[in-house]
């Protein structure tokens, strides 16, 4: 089969964009390298709030699925502020830890649907495979972004967000890791992503062997992050847009998903949903044209700028 060339695809992932605009009434999206950060200056810092709120009073539902844990549910307080505001009867979904906890807001205020949180003793658990996993890894061989980040969270007050003895096992690490009750992350050494995802499988592995079988996942986040969650009997991003999907009473039409890692952890939303509008911003090896997930136009240059567009379009 003749190579398809990148102009190809973002072609005719604008015909599959029409087809979506007509019947979509949920945009589900991941967050970091999809609607805000990546290189473009006018969406590093973006307000993801705003812009789920644009969507709202389009009489479109919007859900954001991320990585991220209380760090991100803390940025999406304001949207209560919306809702008494303004006379809006669309919901709004938040899924934070990577499917691992999904929360609605609405005029009645933020509801926590479910939360598949991690007891003190399993991340305790999580910690000594770590050490095993990492252990001829160097400091100073991690992603320096990442230990920069973490480090700053050690001083940060959690109070009300994260337990205590969480945060007093982070910070013995000084910066190389996270604790949450949603998800424990590490940073990523300095290595390509086939190295990356070779890490995480060995990881993934012990975490089968030593703490269960399919109780744990072991993803990628991008190339700084490793995430570990509990896991459910699919993919956990997955879980979290099916609750909402079922939530609504939509169709698989009715539906449009966006996300940056099509094989790393946005793969349950963009590939494993088997969803027939699926939108990545990330270039790959793409044999089919048409079989989703469909590569963005513009991704090229503006990869979190050709989201914006995309959901700009279909809102319009």
């Amino acid at each position: 089969m003749e190579n398809i060339t990148r102009q190809e695809h973002e072609e005719y992932s604008q015909e599959i964009l029409k087809k979506a605009k007509s019947s979509v009434k949920l945009i589900a999206m991941d967050q970091d390298g999809t609607v805000k950060g990546g290189n473009d200056e006018k969406y590093k810092k973006a307000n993801v709030s705003e812009l789920l709120i644009k969507i709202a009073r389009k009489n479109i539902c919007p859900m954001i699925i991320t990585a991220s844990g209380v760090t991100a549910l803390k940025s999406f307080l304001s949207l209560t502020d919306f809702y008494n505001k303004e006379n809006c009867n669309i919901p709004i979904f938040i899924s934070i830890g990577n499917g691992n906890a999904l929360y609605k807001f609405d005029k009645n205020g933020k509801k926590e649907i479910y939360n598949k949180r991690l007891k003190i003793e399993e991340v305790k658990n999580i910690l000594k495979i770590y050490e095993e996993v990492y252990l001829n890894i160097k400091e100073e061989e991690l992603q320096t972004k990442g230990i920069d980040n973490f480090k700053s969270f050690i001083n940060n007050d959690w109070n009300g967000y994260i337990p205590n003895d969480y945060v007093e096992l982070f910070k013995k690490y000084n910066g190389r890791c996270f604790c949450e009750e949603i998800k424990v992350t590490f940073v990523f050494p300095k290595w390509n992503e086939k190295e990356q995802r070779e890490l995480a499988k060995e990881f993934q592995k012990k975490l089968d062997d030593r703490l269960g079988k399919g109780k744990y996942l072991a993803s990628r986040g991008d190339d700084v992050y490793l995430h570990i969650t509990h896991t459910f009997e699919i993919d956990p991003k997955l879980f979290a847009l099916h609750k909402v999907i079922n939530y609504l009473g939509l169709a698989k039409e009715n539906v449009v998903t966006f996300g940056d890692l099509p094989f790393d952890n946005d793969n349950g939303i963009l590939i494993k949903s088997e969803l027939p509008y699926t939108f990545t911003n990330s270039f790959f090896d793409k044999k089919i044209i048409d079989k989703p997930p469909y590569i963005l136009k513009g991704s090229e240059k503006f990869s979190v700028g050709s989201v914006h567009l995309a959901i700009e379009y279909l809102i319009s």
